[in-house]
C-alpha cells in the first residue's frame, strides 16, 4: 500500500471522532497564534521603551506571564485531547484487528508465524498510536506555527526575514535527506522487532525440546545475532539523529549571524526589531526541529500502519454460510469424489474420496503418517473447503448448513489438546458462565472421571498452567474429553487422542469413551488396537486415497494394508 492511501485511511479513522480531532486541530491553531504574541510585545516594548511608565512595565510583565500560562494550559489541554483521541483509535483498531485475525482461515496460520501476528496486534499498534495521538495534529501545529511566524516576520521587516530564510534551502535539503535515511532505518527496526518476537515465541514454546537436545548455546547464538541486528537498526537511526540535530543548531546560529550582519548593513534597524528577529529565529527553528522529528515518528507510524493494514486487508475467503441449522445427524456424512489440495501445494492431499460415515456408529480411520487422515476430518468442520466433489450431511451439501451451527455440533479432540491458563472448570465450560459447576460435575460423573478431578487441589478450581504444563498428557486428554462431552455434539472426532497416554489413563479414557460414544457418531483417527477394534467400520488410507474399508475381521481376512498395520502394532506391544 502506498503512503498516500495509508494517510487517507488514517485520516478516515481520525474522522470517526470529529469532536476530538477538530478540537485538537483548533487548539493547535490557537497555540500557534498565542505563541507569536510574546516576541511581538517585546518588539513593541523595546521600540517604545521611553513611552512606558514603571506601572505599565509591571502590567506588561504580568501580561507576558499570563500569556505563558495560557500557552502552557492550552498545550496541556491539547496533549490530553490528543492522547484520548489516540487511545480511542488504538482501542477500536486493535479490536477490529483481533476480530479480523479470529476469522482468518486456518491456511493463513499454517504459513504465518505466531510471533509475526503478535507484533502486528501489539507492537505495531503502539507505533500507530504515535500517528493517532500526535502525528497529524502536532505536524499540523508545527506547520501552522512556522507559517504564522514567517508571516509575522515579513510584516515586521522583509529584508531581515529574507536574511533568516536564506538558510532554508540547506534546511529543507537536510530534512529531506534525514527523512529518507530514517525511514529506511525505521523499516529495519520494525523488521528486527518482528523477527525477535517470532524467534522468542517459537523458542519459548519449544523450550523443553531445546533443553532435551542440549541446544541452549546454539539457540543463544541465534538470539544474539537477531538481537545484534535489532541493536544495529536502532543505533543507525540514533546516528542519523545525532547528525541531524547539530546541523539544525548550526543552521540556526548561521541564520542569527546573517541576521546581525544584515542589521549592521541596513543601519536603521531598531533594537526592538533586532531582538524580535533573534527571538523569532530561535522560536522558528524549534518547530522546524520538532517537525523533522515528528515527520520521522510519523514515518515509523506509517511503516507500522502499513503492516497493520496488510493484516487487516488479508483476504478472508467468502465461505458460503448456509441457512440450514444443523441439529441432529440421522443418516450420516458422505464423501463423493472428494479431492483436495492445500493452496501452497500442487499435489492432491486427498484424491477421489468416496466414503459413508454412518450416523450413531464409530468409524476408525487408520493409515501411515501423511496419508490424509487429519485432512479428511478437517473438511467436515469446513476448516478448509473442497474444490472438487461434495460432502453431504444427511443427503444435504455441507455448504447449505450454517457454519456456526455445524461447528457447534462437532467436537474435535486432538493428540495434544489446548488448555488455557485458568481453572479446570473454565477450561471445561470454555468460559461460558451459563454452564454451572453442578452441570460440569454431573457430566464428569457420567463419564466416570469425577474422582480423577477431585484428586487435584481445589478440584474443579485447580489452576492449569500455560499449555497445561502441570498436567500429564493423559490428564489433559481426560479434561478435553469432559469438555467435548459437556457440549453434547452430534459428531465426535478423535485425532490420535489416545496415542500419548499411559496404560492406567488409557483404562480411564477407554471407559469414558464407551460412555461418550454410546449411540453417537464418531470418527477416530488412531493406531492403538484397543481404540481401533471398538469401531463399527475401519477405513484404511494410503497416499490420500482409501485403499480398504470394513470391519476388523473383514480387513484381517483381506491380508493387505490393515493386517500389516495390525501386525506391526502387535509387535510393538510384544
Amino acid at each position: 500500500m502506498n503512503k498516500k492511501n495509508i494517510i487517507l485511511r488514517i485520516l478516515s479513522e481520525l474522522n470517526q471522532y470529529p469532536k476530538l480531532f477538530y478540537s485538537a486541530v483548533f487548539l493547535t491553531l490557537i497555540i500557534s497564534i498565542v505563541s507569536v504574541f510574546r516576541p511581538v510585545i517585546v518588539n513593541h516594548f523595546l521600540n517604545s521603551i521611553q513611552q512606558f511608565s514603571a506601572q505599565q512595565l509591571t502590567y506588561l510583565g504580568l501580561f507576558l506571564i499570563i500569556l505563558l500560562i495560557l500557552e502552557s494550559s492550552l498545550q496541556y489541554i491539547n496533549s490530553i485531547l490528543s492522547v484520548i483521541l489516540g487511545q480511542k483509535l488504538v482501542l477500536k483498531t486493535r479490536k477490529t484487528l483481533y476480530s479480523h485475525v479470529l476469522h482468518l482461515p486456518i491456511s493463513y496460520f499454517d504459513k504465518t508465524p505466531v510471533g509475526t501476528i503478535v507484533t502486528r496486534v501489539v507492537s505495531d499498534m503502539e507505533a500507530m498510536n504515535e500517528i493517532f495521538s500526535e502525528g497529524f495534529t502536532t505536524i499540523l501545529g508545527s506547520v501552522l506555527t512556522i507559517i504564522i511566524f514567517i508571516a509575522t516576520m515579513f510584516y515586521i521587516n522583509v529584508k531581515l526575514t529574507l536574511a533568516v530564510l536564506s538558510v532554508m534551502p540547506l534546511l529543507i535539503l537536510s530534512v529531506w535527506l534525514f527523512k529518507n535515511a530514517v525511514q529506511k532505518s525505521f523499516t529495519q527496526v520494525r523488521n528486527a522487532v518482528a523477527n525477535l518476537n517470532r524467534f522468542i515465541q517459537e523458542r519459548l514454546t519449544g523450550m523443553s525440546l531445546i533443553q532435551q537436545f542440549n541446544a541452549e548455546q546454539h539457540e543463544f547464538e541465534k538470539f544474539k545475532k537477531l538481537n545484534q541486528q535489532h541493536r544495529q537498526a536502532h543505533i543507525q537511526s540514533i546516528w542519523y539523529y545525532s547528525i541531524f540535530f547539530p546541523i539544525l543548531e548550526l543552521l540556526s546560529s548561521i541564520a542569527i549571524a546573517l541576521l546581525i550582519y544584515t542589521s549592521s548593513i541596513l543601519k536603521n534597524v531598531a533594537l526592538g526589531d533586532l531582538t524580535f528577529f533573534i527571538m523569532m529565529t530561535q522560536m522558528l527553528f524549534r518547530p522546524l526541529r520538532m517537525l523533522a522529528d515528528q515527520l520521522n515518528t510519523f514515518q515509523m507510524g506509517l511503516v507500522a500502519a502499513d503492516r497493520v493494514y496488510q493484516l487487516l486487508d488479508e483476504h478472508i475467503p467468502q465461505i458460503n454460510d448456509g441457512k440450514i441449522v444443523f441439529q441432529e445427524l440421522n443418516y450420516g456424512i458422505e464423501f463423493k469424489n472428494v479431492s483436495f489440495q492445500y493452496q501452497d501445494k500442487q499435489v492432491d492431499v486427498l484424491s477421489n474420496i468416496n466414503l459413508l460415515i454412518p450416523a450413531k456408529k464409530v468409524t476408525a480411520i487408520v493409515g501411515h503418517t501423511g496419508s490424509g487422515k487429519s485432512t479428511l476430518v478437517s473438511l467436515i468442520s469446513r476448516l478448509y473447503d473442497i474444490k472438487n466433489g461434495e460432502i453431504l450431511i444427511d443427503h444435504i451439501p455441507i455448504q447449505q448448513y450454517s457454519l456456526s451451527s455445524l461447528r457447534s455440533k462437532i467436537s474435535v479432540i486432538l493428540q495434544d489438546p489446548h488448555l488455557f491458563n485458568d481453572t479446570i472448570l473454565n477450561n471445561v465450560r470454555m468460559f461460558d458462565s451459563k454452564i454451572t459447576l453442578e452441570q460440569v460435575e454431573n457430566a464428569s460423573k457420567e463419564i466416570g472421571i469425577h474422582h480423577f478431578i477431585q484428586q487435584f487441589e481445589n478440584g474443579y478450581n485447580y489452576i492449569i498452567q500455560e499449555r497445561g504444563n502441570n498436567l500429564s498428557s493423559g490428564q489433559k486428554q481426560l479434561i478435553a474429553f469432559l469438555r467435548s462431552y459437556l457440549s453434547q455434539p452430534e459428531l465426535f472426532i478423535l485425532d490420535e487422542a489416545t496415542s500419548m497416554i499411559d496404560s492406567h489413563t488409557e483404562q480411564l479414557i477407554q471407559s469414558a469413551l464407551k460412555k461418550i460414544l454410546h449411540n453417537r457418531t464418531a470418527i477416530i483417527i488412531a493406531h492403538r488396537l484397543s481404540t481401533i477394534q471398538m469401531a463399527d467400520q475401519i477405513v484404511v488410507m494410503h497416499n490420500g486415497t482409501i485403499v480398504e474399508q470394513g470391519t476388523h475381521n473383514e480387513l484381517i481376512a483381506k491380508n493387505r494394508y490393515y493386517k500389516e498395520i495390525y501386525e506391526a502394532q502387535l509387535e510393538e506391544i510384544a
